[in-house]
């Protein structure tokens, strides 16, 4: 269910001046998360309609809605709530970790999406770090599909720690997500929220590495960012 919103946001959803929803219930368990309060399903602090009020009075300062988790596309109410936001004028971006394709799918077919932001974790042979289900690696690989053929604009992503991936792992990534148009190196950064401080470590990754991980896998993606 929806649990909060921030009211603006620069940095949430690419080119555009955003309103930042955070959806509680979570099927992973991702050892850097730094919103674990949002794994199991929590009392909301801001309603749908107090969200839909605002957005109603923003409509010239907001261009568009991140819709991010927990997992949103767990939440059974995730498409109406994605239509009445379009309805206001809005443009959404969807934040997924890709584990429910089916819902991707039905909402790619009603073209309801904007934008779509996926993570992918890890190489398949370390998504035991990330999931409680090993079935979910297939599902994983079927949205990379939907997403890269989706027609919409879309990136892939992926948390950067030395501690859990090695460069080899980013080459093994990168076959997974072949002729993708965007990945993005997401830079580690400890905070008091993270779910396993002990596996993470309490510092951030180091910049270099991030640009080593570019710079080997320059060749198989056409744009890398480093955020």
């Amino acid at each position: 269910m929806m649990y909060d919103y921030m009211p603006v946001s620069l940095a949430d959803y690419p080119g555009k001046v955003a309103s930042t929803v955070f959806i509680s219930g979570c099927n992973f368990t991702c050892p850097y998360c730094h919103n674990s309060q949002l794994i199991n399903l929590q009392k909301y602090i801001k309603s749908e309609e107090e969200f839909t009020d605002y957005l109603k009075k923003r409509k010239n300062l907001i261009d568009g809605v991140c819709i991010t988790g927990g997992e949103p596309t767990l939440w059974k109410d995730l498409k109406n709530f994605i239509k009445t936001i379009k309805d206001l004028g809005f443009s959404v971006k969807l934040d997924t970790n890709g584990s429910r394709p089916d819902v991707i799918e039905d909402l790619l077919k009603d073209n309801i999406l904007d934008y779509i932001a996926m993570d992918v974790k890890a190489p398949r042979n370390k998504y035991g770090l990330f999931i409680k289900n090993n079935e979910d690696i297939e599902k994983i690989l079927k949205s990379i599909n939907l997403i890269k053929n989706s027609g919409i604009d879309y990136e892939f992503r992926t948390t950067v720690n030395e501690k859990l991936l090695s460069t080899d792992d980013f080459l093994s990534i990168a076959n997974m997500i072949p002729g993708c148009k965007r990945y993005v190196l997401q830079r580690y950064k400890y905070s008091e929220g993270v779910l396993n401080k002990d596996l993470c470590g309490k510092g951030q990754c180091d910049i270099e590495y991030l640009i080593k991980i570019k710079e080997a896998i320059k060749d198989e993606i056409e744009e890398i960012l480093i955020r």
